[in-house]
């Protein structure tokens, strides 16, 4: 594997995330009044599983931070999402993409509506479809180069055949106990 090709796939996926992070703080400059997201708040975290390069991008995170934060958190992690205690994120920094749209209006070719509010507690007095298209996140789009990106470490990475195969967080939790 080429580090230089490996550098560049893990660099379009943060720029993917930073754009993503960018959109969120946009919509909550613009309507801080209508976001009910905070800190302590968990409504959303409920993923079980990422593709294998956010799994690589986690324990990258895992290996950097002072794994402490893990080893001595209790063995019974959360049903919704492992790295969540006391209703903050453990990987907060490292989250997965999708984690970074929650709260997001977004919009989807596969939408029965053209836009929708991934939050039922955001934006109570507006409509989703109010939103300007700078304000939403295309889910099409960002699931498309997110795909692709994976398709790309994996292939880097010489194992093809796992692109389609998901990491189970709970996985990732238990292995950073041993890092």
């Amino acid at each position: 594997m080429h580090t230089n090709h490996f550098q560049t796939i893990q660099d379009s996926y943060h720029k993917l995330c930073d754009f993503c992070d960018q959109i969120w703080n946009r919509v909550h400059k613009s309507y801080s009044q209508e976001i009910a997201c905070r800190k302590g708040c968990d409504i959303c975290c409920e993923l079980q599983s990422v593709n294998q390069l956010e799994a690589y991008i986690i324990r990258l995170y895992l290996q950097k931070k002072d794994s402490f934060f893990i080893k001595n958190q209790d063995t019974e992690y959360n049903s919704k999402c492992p790295f969540l205690r006391e209703q903050v994120c453990l990987i907060y920094e490292a989250r997965p993409l999708i984690c970074r749209t929650h709260g997001l209006v977004l919009r989807s070719n596969e939408f029965v509506n053209s836009h929708a509010s991934s939050c039922p507690y955001n934006f109570p007095s507006l409509r989703p479809d109010e939103f300007s298209a700078e304000l939403t996140l295309d889910t099409d789009k960002i699931t498309k180069n997110l795909m692709n990106l994976n398709l790309a470490f994996c292939m880097c990475k010489n194992i093809h055949d796992q692109a389609q195969n998901r990491v189970q967080l709970t996985d990732l939790y238990n292995m950073s106990a041993f890092m």
